[in-house]
């Protein structure tokens, strides 16, 4: 599967899908979203509608393989009901088609958490158990903190069993994850949350854009714990990503799921894997 090559580290996204959602999952109107004159085609659909990804977004490094927020924010549809298993299987087998067998994955790095995604897997008494067997789950100190005191938060119960299985590491930020790649806090979104950087030449952004087009939005209420910190980090991240020409990418982006940003003010155009 084609990749990015960034700094000697390779990058590949492994899709699952992408839907067009009604805008309000970003906070916005349809009419809001028509206004974003950079959104359509590949943000957001014609008839106003908000495109978001599933995707596992895979980072191989001096011979360490790791995955970054897989499959996150769809417990509700992906990790419960009939269609779980199913869910689980058809992205184990992506995976394995891609080149990248779960027992490959050395790290799984979560930005915060938002519902387990793919990190676990449910046996039928509903107990969770690593999904990535060799691999260890990376979260920053800050955000296990937050989910202790908030046990509510999607997702709590099954990262709470992976931590009694003892493959969760909660790491002080910044941290040097593998060589080239680095996870420091940003918050906002989540006490805890953090994005991933690969050198100078590409970020993981994590849930501070859902979706490109919310950087149209300004501070977003109701989209973030702390709302002015996520879009003070937001354009933090942004204006060095202009300064350095990085790839930024979002891990619920729809294909390609990376891009080159303009601005400000704020603009966004896709980058196509080689």
């Amino acid at each position: 599967m084609a990749g990015y090559s960034v700094d000697g580290v390779g990058l590949t996204r492994v899709p699952y899908f992408d839907v067009p959602l009604d805008a309000g999952i970003i906070g916005f109107t349809s009419q809001r979203l028509a206004e974003v004159p950079w959104g359509i085609p590949n943000w957001v659909t014609a008839d106003g509608r908000v495109l978001v990804g599933q995707a596992v977004w895979v980072i191989e490094t001096r011979g360490h393989i790791i995955v970054v927020d897989p499959c996150g924010a769809a417990d509700a549809f992906l990790r419960s009901g009939p269609e779980a298993a199913s869910h689980e299987a058809a992205v184990v087998s992506a995976l394995a088609s891609a080149g990248f067998p779960v027992d490959t994955v050395d790290s799984v790095v979560l930005s915060h958490l938002d519902g387990i995604g793919m990190v676990g897997s449910p046996d039928a008494g509903g107990k969770w158990s690593a999904l990535f067997p060799r691999a260890r789950v990376v979260i920053s100190e800050r955000e296990l903190a937050h989910v202790d005191a908030h046990p509510e938060i999607g997702g709590s119960q099954a990262l709470r069993d992976l931590r009694a299985e003892g493959v969760v590491d909660g790491t002080a930020l910044p941290c040097e994850i593998a060589p080239g790649v680095s996870m420091e806090r940003t918050g906002g979104h989540s006490p805890g949350h953090a994005l991933v950087r690969i050198g100078d030449g590409a970020v993981f952004i994590g849930h501070l854009a859902i979706n490109p087009v919310q950087v149209s939005g300004g501070v977003m209420p109701g989209q973030h714990v702390d709302p002015v910190e996520a879009f003070t980090e937001l354009e933090r991240v942004l204006a060095w990503a202009v300064e350095h020409d990085s790839l930024v990418i979002g891990p619920l982006w729809p294909e390609p799921g990376a891009a080159r940003v303009a601005g400000p003010p704020w603009s966004f155009d896709p980058v196509w894997p080689a």
